[in-house]
């Protein structure tokens, strides 16, 4: 039986019911399997939680509507990162540097994956280490990462072990 890994954005969207695609992403998550398991990761828990203490720290947002959604998302399964996801992550990072940089890594090591360029397009690969974190330790686990952003399909197509969910 297939279990899951919820991405920050799928949270952010199933944990508030204002968001305009709300409706839309909490019958996607419906329709995956009852009885699979899903779980957030702890990586998603402290962006959750940045959000709610930045809201607080500049006086915007509906405090109180984020500090709930933050309250709902804790009463999930949480998966924490181990020793194991940091080899995980080593890896799927190396992999996507293969297929995305093999011209500059002849040359140089690239530091922070948001600013790697991919070699066909020139575009910036725009992964963000959080996102990576979390692939990491769905490959770990063999859980299917659930996300709403389009852009994550950089990662398994890296590296085909990472099995990524669109919704």
């Amino acid at each position: 039986m297939d279990a899951y890994l919820l991405d920050t954005t799928i949270l952010s969207i199933y944990l508030d019911p204002t968001h305009p695609h709300h409706a839309e992403k909490s019958q996607s998550l419906a329709a995956l399997p009852a009885a699979s398991p899903r779980f957030i990761s702890a990586v998603a828990l402290a962006e959750l939680g940045f959000g709610t203490k930045l809201a607080a720290a500049i006086g915007k947002g509906n405090l109180s509507a984020l500090e709930a959604m933050l309250v709902q998302a804790r009463s999930h399964a949480v998966i924490d990162i181990t020793h194991h996801t940091a080899s995980v992550y080593a890896e799927v990072k190396a992999r996507i540097a293969q297929k995305y940089l093999a011209k500059v890594l002849r040359k140089d090591r690239p530091k922070y994956i948001e600013e790697w360029v991919d070699k066909a397009t020139g575009q910036k690969l725009g992964i963000d280490e959080n996102d990576l974190w979390m692939c990491a330790q769905a490959k770990e686990r063999d859980l299917i990462f659930v996300t709403a952003d389009g852009r994550m399909k950089r990662i398994p197509d890296a590296d085909p072990d990472v099995r990524l969910l669109t919704i």
